[in-house]
This record gives structure tokens, C-alpha cells and sequence, in this order.
């Protein structure tokens, strides 16, 4: 993933790149605003981006059509916080 934006023209990840091992249980973490919920809309094909690379599973997802993402999105596991928990 490198220079991705959405609809706006602002640039919300940059020079970013990694590898989420098979079978592994990942946590992100970070402060408001770091750009967490947009990184994660991404990997669950929610949103698309406008410039740069979103890599899954070996598929380029700017190229996938509404029934490949429909399959990749059942490979993906996301567990959001509860807000409630979260301001204790």
C-alpha cells in the first residue's frame, strides 16, 4: 500500500507497507485521527482507494469485481472496540 487516498483529495496513508502472517491475530492501535478506521475500511474492501496499491491475498483490489470481494471479505476477521468499554 503506498500513497492511498479515498474521494477527497487529502492523503491519509503514505509509504506504508506490510505483511499480516496466515492465521495470526493482529491489534492496531493508535491515537485519533491516525488514519486506524480508514486503514481498516480499506483492508475490508468498504472503501477503495483513488491512488496507490491495496494488496489481499495476492490480488490487486482495484482490479476485483463485486463477487471476488464478496469472497475475499470472507477470508477477512474484524473485531471492533465496543465505544462503551473504551471510556473507562
Amino acid at each position: 500500500m503506498s500513497d492511498c487516498a479515498t474521494g477527497s483529495a487529502r492523503r491519509f496513508l503514505r509509504d506504508l507497507s506490510f505483511l499480516i502472517p496466515a492465521h495470526s491475530f493482529q491489534f492496531l492501535t493508535g491515537p485519533s485521527g491516525a488514519g486506524k478506521t480508514s486503514l481498516l475500511r480499506l483492508l475490508f474492501l468498504s472503501i477503495r482507494p483513488t491512488r496507490g496499491l491495496v494488496n489481499l491475498f495476492g490480488h490487486d483490489v482495484s482490479l476485483l469485481g463485486k463477487d471476488q470481494v464478496a469472497d475475499l471479505r470472507k477470508r477477512i476477521g474484524i473485531v471492533l472496540q465496543d465505544s462503551a468499554c473504551s471510556t473507562i
